[in-house]
């Protein structure tokens, strides 16, 4: 009993700090709750979260959420292109997705992969190279979208496609969205030409996150128990693929 409040009182005392730290560096945002940096609530009983099948916006699938406020912009950039392509799919294919939603898309690839290598490092590498760790996505913060596509053959070498992406490069950012994983980076996710993320509302996520992982990194880690999270260099690997994204995504 003692260890465990000698333990409680140390992550409190880290949390308390961590606060007045990102109070003192974010004095023009309010400090995101540490759940929601990590995708561990639901986003479907959040009242700052908007239903995109209640909406205009063409999605593929029912249930799918976002926060109001790039929902509002997405509309408006969604509106605009299909006056200038009436005929060229814009479709939302997916929005936010919650730390359990993640965790289930790593529990599949891990078990299938695990059938075919055998290092946890290697494994979590190849999952790596389109999805992210629980924890540790862009989607969890309801601010990011794949639009149409989530295969680059499709933005490189169908005409559809080609123009979709021109489109998005030279007039999503008028809304208010980056392209979070572009060329040219060094290491981190492969370039996805489909994800755009919110940067007014990213941007306080990813300099919070950025904070936390710079002064106390444990805080994170020790709300991660997905597969294989004890066998992998796992501090390592968050710091790259959360903060190895476009600058102008900063």
């Amino acid at each position: 009993m003692k260890k465990k409040l000698v333990k409680y009182v140390k992550i409190s005392y880290l949390i308390q700090t961590l606060t007045l730290l990102l109070y003192s560096n974010f004095t023009m945002a309010q400090p995101i709750p540490l759940n929601k940096l990590i995708g561990q609530f639901d986003e479907k009983i959040d009242s700052n979260f908007v239903a995109l099948d209640s909406t205009i916006l063409p999605v593929n699938k029912k249930g799918m959420y976002l926060q109001k406020e790039p929902t509002q912009q997405l509309i408006k950039a969604y509106q605009a292109f299909k006056k200038e392509h009436p005929d060229i799919p814009f479709i939302i294919v997916s929005a936010t997705r919650n730390y359990t939603y993640q965790n289930s898309i790593w529990q599949r690839k891990w078990g299938n992969l695990s059938d075919k290598l055998n290092d946890p490092q290697q494994i979590a590498d190849e999952i790596l190279k389109y999805s992210s760790m629980p924890g540790t996505s862009r989607h969890h913060w309801g601010t990011d979208i794949d639009i149409t596509s989530v295969s680059s053959e499709y933005f490189q070498n169908d005409k559809k496609g080609i123009i979709l992406y021109k489109w998005l490069q030279d007039n999503l950012p008028k809304y208010g969205f980056c392209q979070a994983f572009n060329e040219g980076r060094h290491g981190g996710y492969q370039s996805e030409e489909w994800h755009w993320s919110y940067k007014p509302i990213a941007s306080q996520y990813i300099k919070q996150y950025k904070a936390i992982l710079e002064n106390e990194p444990n805080i994170i880690t020790q709300m991660l128990n997905f597969i294989g999270h004890d066998k992998i260099d796992l501090e390592r690997l968050i710091k790259e693929y959360v903060l190895t994204v476009n600058i102008e995504c900063y």
